[in-house]
């Protein structure tokens, strides 16, 4: 969501005069990427404040705080952080750190990679080949079967609920569109089972190679298709992508049985240890990628296991949607850990007047158990986790005022209900039913479509809000004008603060 202008005409958008605060909002708002690493990092930082105040802005949306891993600043960091609030309360300019980051969450794999969230795979069947198990051939699917659709190939295969899946192909061209270069969709449409964008590298001939993953989740048939509107495809693979980028932890344990299920086989005495390799990596270099070898099962030596036995495994893993968005887990507990580090941590360094709680487009979540055993709507799990956060904040900051983004807590934009478009991306149903888990006094960042029901459903629920103009204006002509429907549909609104 993060589109930057020159702060030259941050005035100009906003409608207010610079160098004056007699405006008609009492709150202006810049959202600003910046750091304290380095000496020039946090130079570009206040120069950023000085620039924000000087065209009439009173808050300063700051991602880039460093969270949980502020203990790892070095003194001369610390000293760089010190500067930068001085500077602030000079310039009577308020920062507000983005915390929490639910949704945008690779900040906080640098822990444990292992703390994604998981995506499941049931009852998958592998082949035993001398000591060795690995997904059953069979599992792939016929590219033969795919047909020429207009600009692309197509086809619909019967497959197995909740099977992964590696896709490869050769093209003479790059693709234009990645992400629906490659599209699996499923449950009559309603599921769009493809969401990671495909790595493509180029080959030595000119040409390209393009790889990625999907689950077929709850569906039990698909429809494969490749555009060839950009060049001409071939050598199209479709195979069971097996343990890559499983994930390893307790709540969402690897189970291996027999073909009947009946018999439970145990790691460490029937099998070694499972774990794939780039997520073993500490500190984690934030990377996961999808073009490597995927790990076997390796049986030990006096394994109950049979060579030519079929398995059926059962595990999680990991799934990045687009190019780099990466989730973290909501079910399990351990993450409250490093959530609430990033909170106190934060809190401590950079003591301000409120936080923004980052929950935003949450593509993956609600496949995974809960420990209590409890079945929840992701709705509910949403109103649940955020209550948390703002409960974990007041704790630390009681006298915070707490910020959050409007998507996920509005049935006109991602908290809509399954009816109409379906799932919302790879959640295991939808997050209708999360604003009941809105105190009345978070005051919401309003983005997307400016609209009046919009606008209207957050205040009669009693919120203020920063309406977020900037969304998709990535021109000068194209945010004034955005500002300005924003300002007509909310018009009369009350509780309306300004803009960011």
């Amino acid at each position: 969501m993060n589109v930057y202008l020159p702060l030259a005409v941050v005035c100009l958008l906003l409608g207010f005069p610079a160098f004056s605060l007699a405006v008609e909002y009492p709150e202006r708002w810049n959202y600003v990427s910046a750091n304290i690493l380095t000496e020039a990092s946090t130079d570009r930082f206040i120069g950023l404040l000085k620039q924000s105040r000087a065209a009439g802005c009173t808050h300063l949306l700051w991602a880039g705080c460093r969270g949980a891993r502020i203990p790892e600043l070095t003194p001369e960091q610390i000293r760089n952080a010190e500067r930068v609030r001085e500077e602030a309360r000079r310039l009577a300019l308020k920062i507000v750190p983005s915390i929490v980051s639910i949704g945008y969450s690779g900040r906080y794999f640098h822990f444990d990679p292992n703390l994604a969230a998981g995506v499941p795979v049931k009852n998958m069947p592998f082949i035993v080949s001398g000591k060795t198990a690995v997904p059953d051939p069979a599992l792939a699917l016929d590219a033969a079967q795919l047909r020429k659709e207009g600009s692309t190939l197509a086809a619909r295969y019967k497959v197995r609920p909740f099977t992964y899946y590696r896709v490869s192909l050769e093209s003479t061209a790059e693709p234009g569109d990645r992400e629906a270069f490659i599209k699996v969709t499923s449950s009559g449409g309603k599921r769009w089972n493809s969401r990671t964008n495909p790595v493509i590298k180029k080959n030595e001939d000119g040409t390209y190679r393009a790889i990625t993953v999907f689950n077929t989740l709850e569906g039990d048939e698909i429809r494969f298709s490749i555009d060839c509107s950009k060049g001409e495809v071939s050598d199209v693979k479709i195979e069971p992508a097996g343990l890559l980028l499983v994930l390893r932890r307790a709540l969402i344990p690897l189970t291996v049985t027999s073909e009947d299920g009946k018999t439970l086989y145990e790691e460490g005495k029937d099998f070694k240890a499972v774990a794939d390799a780039p997520l073993q990596i500490r500190p984690f270099p934030g990377d996961f990628p999808i073009d490597h070898q995927p790990p076997a099962i390796e049986l030990t030596g006096d394994s109950s296991i049979a060579d030519g036995q079929k398995l059926l495994v059962s595990f999680w893993h990991h799934v990045r949607i687009y190019d780099d968005q990466d989730l973290m887990s909501m079910e399990d507990p351990a993450t409250w850990k490093i959530l609430e580090r990033e909170i106190t941590e934060t809190v401590k360094l950079w003591p301000t007047e409120g936080y923004m709680l980052n929950y935003d487009e949450i593509r993956v979540a609600g496949w995974e158990p809960r420990p209590d055993g409890r079945k929840i709507t992701p709705g509910q799990m949403l109103a649940e986790h955020f209550r948390k956060a703002c409960d974990l904040v007041k704790k630390h900051a009681p006298k915070a005022r707490l910020y959050t983004w409007s998507d996920m807590f509005t049935p006109h934009h991602n908290a809509r209900a399954f009816e109409g478009k379906g799932y919302y991306y790879l959640v295991n149903g939808n997050w209708d039913g999360s604003w009941e888990g809105l105190p009345a006094d978070v005051t919401i960042m309003n983005w997307y479509a400016p609209t009046e029901a919009g606008i209207r459903f957050f205040s009669e629920r009693g919120h203020r809000q920063v309406l977020c103009g900037y969304y998709d204006g990535r021109s000068v002509e194209n945010m004034k004008r955005n500002i300005g429907n924003w300002k007509k549909v909310s018009a009369g609104a009350p509780g309306i603060l300004g803009f960011m």
